[in-house]
């Protein structure tokens, strides 16, 4: 468990600007002011999940102050969406259950943003391309936010030694265990886990070599240099960036905007500069590690 005035955050190193300095310090708060409830996580998981769908909602229509109160609700739905890891976090509740339902959340709140891009963009004349358009945005987020998060927990567990939230395929329980929503959460969190070992397959790699090793405080050192300089690449891939382009986009009037910048400017940084970045650094550490346990 992280010493109590850590808890607001999962790690300075990974956190964005705008993270730490609003949403987490409000979170934390939140989170705090629950504590002695008997609210759980998951339920404000709910809470971010419900407001996040109003918010998406609100996209439709083409009317700029209502796209700015659809931008508004984001903004408190990512709020809760900070503050129920941290109300897990103080309570020591942390479970893959609940980072599951988290993710499901992020998901549904975006999967709800796109389907209404596309029906504004189709009643607006683009008919079937604004579907496609909005389907293409809709893959290249997830994958994305999948990379975005598997990078900066590999440096928390990796480089920092500390609890990062990075599970293998033999990590996940067998499946048909717990209720029938705890089954469909950790069905969709073992597909998740299996996409970022095909992204990242050096970086498994790595992971899986060093849990058989002691891994030395050089190696640390090591693997920090390599890949600290690629964090705040993670930041123009996250939530915040989204939120900030999808609140301009569509109170100006160009939805399409938000969508384009996704399919094209994100996926660029993602599969040009930072996954191969990433795995090319994580092959090079891989290869140090065999050489040096080959000496002995």
């Amino acid at each position: 468990m992280k010493p109590p005035n850590d808890l607001s955050h999962k790690g300075v190193a990974i956190e964005e600007w705008v993270d730490l300095r609003f949403f987490r310090p409000i979170g934390i708060r939140i989170a705090r002011a629950l504590e002695p409830t008997g609210i759980s996580a998951d339920q404000v998981t709910l809470w971010c999940i419900l407001i996040g769908l109003v918010a998406g909602h609100l996209f439709l229509y083409r009317d700029p102050w209502v796209n700015a109160i659809g931008f508004v609700l984001f903004i408190v739905s990512d709020i809760f969406d900070s503050a129920d890891g941290q109300l897990a976090r103080l309570r020591g509740t942390s479970t893959r259950f609940g980072r599951s339902l988290d993710g499901i959340g992020d998901h549904l709140r975006f999967v709800n943003l796109y389907v209404h891009l596309a029906i504004r963009l189709m009643l607006a004349g683009w008919h079937w391309y604004g579907l496609l358009l909005a389907a293409l945005a809709g893959l290249s987020h997830a994958l994305q936010s999948m990379a975005a998060d598997f990078i900066r927990n590999a440096y928390l567990t990796i480089g920092e030694g500390s609890t990062g939230e990075v599970d293998l395929p033999e990590d996940l329980p067998a499946a048909g265990q717990g209720t029938l929503l705890q089954r469909f959460a950790a069905a969709v969190y073992a597909n998740y886990v299996l996409r970022q070992t095909w992204l990242f397959p050096r970086t498994v790699d790595l992971l899986r070599q060093l849990r058989r090793v002691h891994i030395a405080p050089s190696f640390r050192a090591a693997y920090r240099e390599r890949q600290q300089p690629l964090l705040p690449l993670c930041s123009w891939l996250g939530q915040n960036i989204r939120f900030a382009l999808l609140g301009f986009a569509g109170i100006a009037g160009h939805p399409s905007a938000y969508l384009w910048t996704e399919v094209l400017a994100m996926n660029l940084l993602l599969f040009v500069v930072l996954q191969p970045s990433h795995e090319a650094n994580s092959g090079a550490l891989s290869t140090a590690l065999e050489r040096e346990a080959s000496a002995y």
